[in-house]
């Protein structure tokens, strides 16, 4: 397998200097990318995407660049009047809200040409590992970051637009509503608010699609980490029944839904952390995802150097706000404005430079079995 890798990267080198060896890089670099994001970004499976072009855009008042106007259905309603009787007058009156572009970017990767050719692993394969996933994962960060924003600004307003402590503590005290968050069913009975994640429950489910269900609306779908879906092995007979039983005992849990509702899993606790589980409407009552410019690729040789980068450039957008509710499987508050046991950064997405952190230690020395050299 080295020998073609090693090739692979020769020829890489080789048609890079040349324009028409760039383009050609550029272009398959380009589709590779677009295939890969599409495929694993979690957000897009909530909010799945829309290509726009610069025709289906405006131009916003307050800045440079470009904006997408998206229209909300207006507000209707009926009555019972005699045959005399004439119906209120509503002037009609949609509102709209306006989503602006941002651009996300890879890093400047960087190698000089000297260097590339003494590695066994092709290119394409840095492309796919390093450039593919840090974009997909900042996507993936900034759906999170807006949709916890969504249900802190709806838990407040329930609770008479006060920041409201959401424990253990302030849920057994009766002192704060459970509105657009609950806690879970073994972490609202804690003696102890902290960050300890409690295994999920059967009735934490339904108790989540409640709070959507009861609004007219509809749950459509919960997302969740692996480490929490998980739990779901450990459901009893009482919860699963014998034959449901007796089948994750033998292949796991295989279905696509749970309690009738579609699920989407991830292995980003780094971005969804541990005990946090959302609940969404279908896209047509919870928000537009745009895409102005699908991932681009960009690289170049100067001298012996190679520089490559690839960026898309996007709109997301969570218009109706109530369509996004939260369960909570840890007792302390995480609340980002009161954070009362100061348990906050346990449970918020971590900063964009400590995503992906490395699993392995080899840069640290750690691999086994060691071998010195002298």
């Amino acid at each position: 397998m080295s020998a073609p890798a090693a090739m692979m990267n020769e020829l890489f080198t080789h048609r890079l200097s040349s324009n028409e060896g760039k383009e050609k890089l550029a272009e398959y670099g380009g589709s590779y990318v677009r295939d890969r994001l599409r495929e694993v970004a979690f957000c897009r499976k909530v909010l799945p995407p829309q290509q726009v072009t610069r025709a289906d855009c405006q131009v916003s008042v307050n800045h440079d660049t470009l904006v997408k106007i998206v229209n909300v259905e207006p507000k209707s309603r009926a009555m019972v009047m005699s045959f005399r009787g004439q119906p209120t007058a509503n002037f009609i009156r949609a509102p709209k809200a306006e989503i602006g572009f941002v651009t996300i970017s890879s890093e400047m990767y960087q190698k000089n040409e000297q260097e590339l050719l003494a590695y066994d692993m092709p290119i394409t394969k840095v492309i796919e590992e390093n450039v593919v996933k840090d974009i997909q994962e900042i996507e993936d960060r900034e759906f999170i970051i807006h949709a916890e924003g969504a249900v802190q600004a709806l838990q407040t307003e329930a609770n008479g637009g006060v920041a409201t402590s959401l424990s253990s503590i302030t849920v057994q005290a009766s002192s704060v509503i459970e509105f657009s968050i609950i806690k879970g069913e073994l972490a609202r009975n804690s003696l102890t608010a902290d960050a300890v994640v409690r295994p999920l429950q059967r009735p934490d489910l339904s108790n989540l699609a409640k709070l959507l269900n009861t609004r007219r609306l509809r749950t459509d779908m919960f997302l969740i980490t692996e480490g929490d879906w998980t739990d779901l092995l450990q459901w009893t007979v009482e919860d699963f029944g014998d034959r449901l039983q007796s089948e994750t005992t033998v292949d796991g849990y295989k279905y696509n839904t749970l309690l009738g509702y579609r699920y989407v899993r991830t292995v980003k606790t780094d971005i969804l952390r541990p005990g946090n589980l959302y609940a969404f409407t279908s896209p047509d009552f919870l928000g537009k995802f745009y895409v102005l410019n699908n991932p681009k690729f960009y690289i170049d040789k100067i001298a012996n150097y190679i520089s490559f980068q690839s960026w898309e450039d996007i709109a997301m957008a969570l218009i109706n706000i109530a369509s996004i509710v939260k369960l909570e499987l840890f007792a302390a508050d995480a609340n980002p404005t009161t954070n009362t046991q100061g348990l906050l950064a346990n449970f918020i997405p971590k900063t964009e430079d400590q995503l992906g952190a490395a699993n392995n230690r080899v840069d640290q020395g750690l691999k086994f079995p060691q071998i010195n050299t002298f």
